[in-house]
């Protein structure tokens, strides 16, 4: 997943300089079964509970059981869709309509699924 911004005279021009730097700023998203209801041990969810902030936004992605379906608002949706997430619940405060700092904070709480290893990744490593 990654996500980039750029400014140009021509629309062309700032459409290429986004893309490359969605490119340079992939990151991995960790997916998993972390609520307590559902236990499936598919790769559906976040694994734990994961937050994110950008500039007023915070967005907290919480496990959800399978076939709950992507519970957010429509940016933070489509984000957590093109990540791969099939179920989900968030809360999110601030100005979340502002759509740059919405879609970054989500992107940020991904990349903090990351920073927690579990118990399966210690026998990994």
């Amino acid at each position: 997943m990654g996500f980039g911004t750029a400014k140009a005279k021509q629309m062309r021009e700032a459409i290429d300089k986004a893309i490359t730097e969605a490119k340079l700023n992939v990151i991995p998203v960790k997916l998993g079964c972390g609520s307590w209801e559902c236990r499936c041990g598919k790769p559906h969810s976040v694994s734990f509970r994961a937050w994110g902030k950008a500039g007023s936004v915070e967005v907290v992605l919480m496990p959800a059981p399978r076939g709950t379906g992507l519970v957010a608002g429509d940016t933070a949706k489509i984000v957590l869709r093109l990540a791969g997430v099939k179920d989900v619940w968030t809360s999110s405060k601030g100005e979340t309509r502002t759509k740059e700092n919405m879609a970054r904070a989500t992107l940020e709480a991904l990349r903090n699924t990351l920073a927690f290893k579990s118990v399966k990744d210690w026998m990994r490593t």
